[in-house]
Parts: structure tokens; sequence; C-alpha cells
């Protein structure tokens, strides 16, 4: 794991000049699974499949809702996305390869003009995001993170 000046300094690498830096948290899919087992549907091989609707679309442009455009890069707890807030946009950046060191350069993955963002909060300790299109996520983080990340809003 990386300190957060090492983050940080990762991040600005992808800022435009003039943008402020505000906040990053390291974000992951959150799940509806729930401690109580597994059913017959979820031990299937079939469940890693891509559902038929997931994958590339045939009208060009971008998608529905924010939400969704977001949610389609992030990924499971091993392999964590970084969401950054600045005063211009918020971004979504992955590592570069997945077997690289952590000191690594950052790939930007998802992107959107802040006024399209409408806020961060905490609900039953994940990160829910809503965008001004109405659409919302859910998503993990660390609970060291997330409050700074709140807060910088």
């Amino acid at each position: 794991m990386e300190s957060g000046d090492e983050l940080g300094a990762r991040v600005r690498e992808h800022l435009r000049p003039g943008e402020e830096f505000r906040a990053a948290i390291r974000v992951s899919k959150a799940d509806g699974s729930t401690p109580t087992g597994m059913s017959r549907a979820e031990m299937s091989g079939f469940r890693f499949r891509r559902p038929a609707n997931a994958g590339r679309r045939a009208v060009p442009g971008p998608r529905r809702t924010l939400a969704e455009g977001l949610g389609e890069h992030v990924r499971l707890v091993t392999d964590p996305r970084t969401l950054v807030l600045t005063d211009q946009r918020l971004m979504l950046l992955s590592r570069r390869a997945l077997l690289r060191r952590a000191s690594g350069s950052l790939r930007l993955r998802w992107e959107c003009a802040r006024p399209e963002f409408a806020s961060a909060t905490e609900r039953e300790g994940r990160l829910r995001l809503a965008f001004t299109d109405g659409s919302t996520i859910l998503l993990l983080a660390p609970a060291a993170e997330l409050d700074t990340f709140l807060t910088s809003q």
C-alpha cells in the first residue's frame, strides 16, 4: 500500500493547468453478497460471465447515466481504482498494469465535469455518489480515507 503523499503525486500527473487537487480515495465494487452463504447460482461457473447487455453497445455515444459509466470501470477489492476529486472534475484512475509495482503511473478510466457531480455521502459505511442526471452509485472505500474525501467536497 502506498502513502497518501505518493498517491497524491501520481494523481497530480493527470491534473490540467490551474486545476486544484482536492482528494483521492481508493474504491471498489460494493457487491450485494451477504455473509449467510452462497446460493447454487452463485457457485455456478457461469456467474463469471458478463451479462449479455454488458458488452459493447450498437449505438455510439455516452452511457445513459453517469453512474453507469463510472460503474463500468470500477472493479473488485483485489483491483481497486482511485477516485479523484478536483475543483473541475471527478476522475477514476487505475494502475496501468496489474503486475507492476504500486509506484507505476496511473491511467485515466473515466471522468465527469464537476457541475455534473452532485454529492458524495456515506451510506451504511459505503461511499454514495450522486450525479445531476439523477443517477447514484454505491462504492466500497476504506473507512480511514472516507471522512477526508467527504469533507473535501
